[in-house]
């Protein structure tokens, strides 16, 4: 008797990967902007310092959490083969429709 795998748990870890790359890169300029308002300006005006410096820190550990959110993503392990889903030692297809290894397609619920 065999049993067909459940690769619903791999979608659902790969829709909170894209789900946390949206959210960081559209989330960049609208978040550093608050947080340097919200921020920035108040300690500024107790400080006396420019209310840009506050801004570079802030902007920079963002761009930190793109990179960790892109990387995350794009080494996203394919439920079938466990190989990297969208990418081989010298390939990278971030759109890909289907594992560049095995051809699962993508959203599949088994093989």
């Amino acid at each position: 008797m065999s049993t067909r795998p459940d690769y619903s748990d791999a979608w659902r870890d790969y829709r909170r990967r894209r789900l946390v790359f949206w959210a960081v890169f559209l989330g960049y300029v609208p978040g550093v902007m608050l947080i340097l308002f919200a921020v920035g300006l108040p300690l500024s005006a107790l400080s006396g310092i420019k209310p840009d410096y506050f801004a570079y820190p802030v902007a920079g550990a963002w761009m930190l959490a793109f990179l960790i959110a892109s990387v995350r993503l794009s080494w996203f392990r394919c439920p079938c083969c466990h190989k990297w889903f969208f990418a081989t030692f010298w390939y990278h297809n971030p759109l890909a429709q289907e594992c560049v290894h095995c051809g699962l397609p993508k959203w599949a619920d088994s093989d």
